[in-house]
């Protein structure tokens, strides 16, 4: 997403210089073909700088699992203070815009937007230190207390926070976020890239399967927070139907437990495949004749899984297995775009799936009303002038 606003900024003449690391999301391994310096500088176009730094490297342990929490904290760290490094020495910008993940990254910028004098714009796209405390990353009252001050701190110093929902901002104006400054811009998906595919897609084939099965998709980041094994639980009791088919297309700590499990529960219609290479994004969308969205209990107050939107895209009916009151069943009851169910209920997921196996018109139904809503409200090219309107506006004033 990042990557898309770069250019779509450096389109409408904005110089822009980017700051990230090295890429190693989600397992903490440097991809092939990197390597891990403490800068790296590469310019795409005109008008368009990336300046990468290096990562502290989870890795996995000897289990074959990543490392745990404190080798991720010690990699926040490491990132945050790489990022003010080369924030002092490279760049001068009229402007800052920074997802506000991890916390840590907060002092940085804002310390950068007033040695520049410099207009500072937090995104969130996710609510920390909430979700990190409920997943019990974090524990101690000391350092909890610590981050929920830096987080109204950051809040307050900002210029403008711009949330990807309604309930995101009741949160950030409830932290001590001025309402006027907080702005809802939902995040985006690129329709031409994921469109409804006229004919099956060749991951099928690939996975032998059968023309007429019904598949399951899980596509994304396999993490804590995802609740994913309840959809093998799901999977567990779908086994009668022998045209159901589950497929999980992705990677991170989870993984390795799923594959664990469905081995020693013989679930013969369960598949893992890894991330697909960008150019199959649109196969790997449209893979599914129904796609699963799934968070733990008491979690989608703090996130929207960005896979919904791709399942959307590829105008695939939606289960959601969330709770009832979180943003991420509140915006598919919203786009009218599939069902939500109980988390962490194997029972009703297996049902919800059933019924839309059962009712075909229904589940096109459903997939069409998706697509449509993010047609209204949520295409790139619009939800990116937004961005570009916002930050013109805040370069005006300053």
């Amino acid at each position: 997403m990042m990557y898309e606003l770069a250019h779509h900024l450096a389109d409408a003449g904005i110089r822009v210089d980017v700051i990230t690391s090295v890429p190693n999301h989600p397992e903490g391994i440097l991809f092939e073909g990197w390597r891990n310096r403490f800068l790296q500088i590469e310019q795409p176009r005109p008008g368009l700088r990336i300046l990468r730094v290096g990562a502290l490297l989870r890795g996995k342990n000897q289990r074959g699992r990543p490392r745990g929490r404190m080798q991720r904290i010690a990699g926040y760290l490491t990132f945050t203070m790489l990022v003010c490094a080369v924030a002092i020495w490279r760049v001068r910008p009229r402007l800052i815009f920074g997802v506000l993940q991890p916390l840590t990254i907060a002092p940085v910028l804002i310390a950068l937007a007033r040695m520049r004098r410099a207009s500072l714009v937090f995104n969130i796209q996710d609510l920390h230190p909430d979700a990190a405390i409920s997943l019990g990353l974090v524990r101690n009252r000391w350092v909890i207390s610590m981050l929920k001050r830096l987080e109204r701190w950051a809040y307050r110093s900002a210029d403008a926070l711009a949330v990807i929902s309604k309930g995101f901002r009741e949160h950030c104006v409830d932290r001590g976020a001025g309402r006027d400054g907080v702005t809802v811009i939902p995040n985006w998906i690129n329709l031409e890239e994921i469109r409804p595919l006229d004919r099956p897609s060749q991951i099928r084939a690939e996975l032998g399967l059968a023309p007429d099965a019904f598949v399951i998709l899980y596509a994304g980041t396999i993490g804590h927070v995802s609740g994913a094994q309840v959809v093998l639980g799901a999977a567990a009791l779908l086994q009668p139907h022998a045209d159901i088919h589950v497929v999980f297309v992705g990677e991170g700590p989870l993984v390795a437990e799923l594959q664990h499990e469905s081995g020693a529960r013989k679930l013969q219609r369960v598949h893992f495949l890894p991330f697909q290479a960008r150019e199959r994004l649109n196969e790997v969308q449209s893979l599914g004749d129904v796609s699963v969205v799934t968070l733990l209990r008491g979690h989608g107050r703090t996130s929207i899984p960005s896979k919904v939107l791709g399942y959307m895209a590829a105008a695939r009916p939606v289960i959601a297995a969330v709770d009832g009151d979180s943003e991420t069943a509140s915006f598919v009851s919203t786009a009218r775009a599939g069902i939500v169910t109980e988390p962490e209920d194997e029972t009703a997921l297996a049902a919800a799936i059933v019924a839309l196996r059962d009712d075909r018109a229904r589940s096109r139904s459903l997939g069409l009303a998706g697509r449509a809503y993010l047609e209204a409200n949520q295409s790139k090219d619009e939800v990116l002038e937004r961005y570009r309107k916002l930050f013109a506006g805040l370069m005006t004033r300053s």
